[in-house]
Formats: structure tokens, sequence, C-alpha cells
């Protein structure tokens, strides 16, 4: 019963990393290619600053909802167990 329980642990511990691992990546990902394209779109309209500001702030808005998305699942497997 203990390795069970283990097994258990090492399992919810690999899913935790893997977790943050994705919430990391998809935050970057996302920041940086708003931003990227932000910076691009204003050397294109000579608009430096203003593209930028509003890729930095989508760029929030988008990471937010995709965090959102990838926490959701663990969420719910919480609150099934908390009605048990």
């Amino acid at each position: 019963m203990k390795k069970d329980e283990e097994k258990k642990v090492r399992f919810e511990i690999a899913y935790a990393i893997g977790l943050i691992t994705q919430i990391g990546i998809t935050v970057s990902v996302i920041t940086v290619s708003f931003i990227v394209f932000g910076y691009w779109a204003d050397g294109y309209f000579g608009t430096l600053p203003i593209f930028v500001i509003i890729g930095a702030v989508l760029a929030f808005v988008f990471s937010m909802y995709g965090v959102y998305r990838l926490v959701l699942p663990v969420m719910d497997k919480e609150e099934k167990n908390d009605k048990k």
C-alpha cells in the first residue's frame, strides 16, 4: 500500500512540474510574440511606442486566458475531490 501512495505522490509532483512548465512556456511565447509583432508594426508604421504597448496589453490578456485554460482542469479535479 505504501508503494501505491508513493507512486501517487510522484505522479502529482511530476504533473505539477509539467503544469508549471506549460504555464511558463505559454506566457513567454505569447508575450514575446505580441511584443515582437508590435515592435515590427511600429517600425512599419513609424509609431514606436503605440503598437508595442498594445502588444504588451494583449499579451497580458491572452497569457492570462492561456493560464486559465491550463489550470481549469486542475481546479475542476480539486472541486470534485472536495465534494467526496
